[in-house]
C-alpha cells in the first residue's frame, strides 16, 4: 500500500500518534461492545431460555440509550475534548463488564438489561469523540483516507473480538465438560456438571472482554487534548 500511486488504504494516515492512538482506542471499544454483543445473547438463549426475541428486547434499552446519548456526547465534546470522555466512557465499560464475569442461572434479567446499557453509554463516550479527535489530528488532505482506514480497522477488530471470545467460551466450556460416562452413571450430577461448564465458559469469555476494556482504559490516558478545532460530524 505505500508503493501504490492510489492505495486501497493510505497507511501513512499512521504517522500522526493522536490518530492512531485514536484507531486503537476505538477498535478495542468495538472489540469489546461487538464481542459481547454476540456472547450475551447466547448466554440468555441457552443458559436462561429465553427466546431470540426477548433476548433482543433485553438488550434493546441499550441501544436506545447509545441513539440518546450520541448527540449528547458530541456537545460534550465540543467543550472537553475527547480525552476526559474516553476515560470516562473506558471507565464505564470496565465497570458494566466486570459483573457480566459473575452471571448465574438465576441473575435477574432486568440486572443484565441494566449493566448492558451502562457498557453501551461508556462506548458512546468513547466512539465518536476519540474518532473525530483522531481526525482532527490529521492534514486535511488525509482526512478521507483516515475514514476509510479507521472504518476498516473497526470493522476488523470487531471480527477478532466476536471470534476472540467465542473461542474463549468454547475452549473453556469444552475443558470444564464432564466425562460423557456421567450421563449413565449419575445422569442428574452430569447435566448440572455441564450447566456449570457452560457458565465457566460464558464467565471467562466476559473476562477476556474485561480485559480488553481495562486495556483501552489504560491507553485513553495518553490521548492528547489538542485536536479539538473542528465540530464533532454530524
Amino acid at each position: 500500500q505505500l508503493h501504490l500511486k492510489t492505495p486501497l488504504l493510505e497507511l501513512r494516515v499512521f504517522k500522526s500518534k493522536t490518530f492512531t492512538l485514536s484507531v486503537i482506542l476505538t477498535a478495542v471499544a468495538f472489540m469489546s461492545m461487538v464481542g459481547v454483543e454476540m456472547v450475551l445473547p447466547m448466554y440468555i438463549q441457552t443458559i436462561r431460555g429465553e427466546s431470540a426475541f426477548h433476548s433482543g428486547m433485553i438488550l434493546f434499552p441499550g441501544a436506545i440509550m447509545m441513539g440518546i446519548m450520541s448527540p449528547i456526547t458530541g456537545r460534550i465534546f465540543d467543550k472537553i475534548g475527547a480525552k476526559r470522555l474516553a476515560i470516562a466512557g473506558l471507565f464505564l465499560l470496565v465497570a458494566g463488564t466486570l459483573p457480566l464475569m459473575t452471571v448465574t442461572a438465576t441473575t435477574p434479567l432486568i440486572y443484565i438489561t441494566a449493566i448492558y446499557t451502562v457498557r453501551m453509554f461508556g462506548i458512546t463516550m468513547v466512539t465518536m469523540p476519540v474518532t473525530t479527535a483522531g481526525m482532527n489530528a490529521l492534514p486535511t488532505h488525509l482526512i478521507n483516507h483516515g475514514t476509510a482506514v479507521n472504518n476498516t480497522i473497526r470493522q476488523v477488530a470487531a471480527s477478532i473480538g466476536t471470534a476472540i471470545l467465542v473461542s474463549v467460551l468454547s475452549v473453556v466450556t469444552k475443558g470444564a465438560t464432564p466425562s460423557a460416562s456421567g450421563k449413565v452413571l449419575d445422569p442428574i450430577d452430569y447435566t448440572n456438571a455441564m450447566h456449570q461448564a457452560t457458565l465457566a465458559g460464558y464467565r471467562a469469555a466476559f473476562a477476556v472482554s474485561l480485559v480488553m476494556a481495562a486495556l483501552g482504559l489504560v491507553l485513553s490516558f495518553f490521548l492528547n487534548n489538542d485536536a479539538m478545532d473542528r465540530r464533532h460530524p454530524s
